[in-house]
């Protein structure tokens, strides 16, 4: 339940929020919650910061969106949002290293 409140609160904020440019992010999948309509992976960058990503249908279309693992290294472009000291790249592209 906690994951299916936490998406929708990130799906809220982002349509609420005005967006600007996409930044670019990569790092390495450590852990994966499943959601409604995709998943919230958790990422360690070469600097060993933990980030997390939301991969999702309606924000990167049928054609970008994949199932990605644990393990998994990953070049990220998004919006990015901070939730809780958290911070969250809503994904638009996902490619691997």
């Amino acid at each position: 339940m906690r994951t299916i409140t936490t998406f929708l609160l990130i799906m809220m904020l982002f349509t609420a929020a005005t967006c600007a440019d996409s930044d670019g992010y990569s790092g390495v999948i450590e852990s994966i919650e499943t959601g409604k309509d995709g998943y919230v992976a958790t990422l360690k960058d070469e600097n060993g910061k933990r980030f997390e990503a939301l991969f999702s249908i309606p924000n990167m279309g049928p054609d970008q969106f994949k199932r990605w693992e644990v393990g998994d290294k990953l070049n990220l472009e998004g919006d990015t949002i901070h939730i809780n000291q958290t911070y969250r790249v809503i994904a638009r592209k996902a490619e691997k290293k």
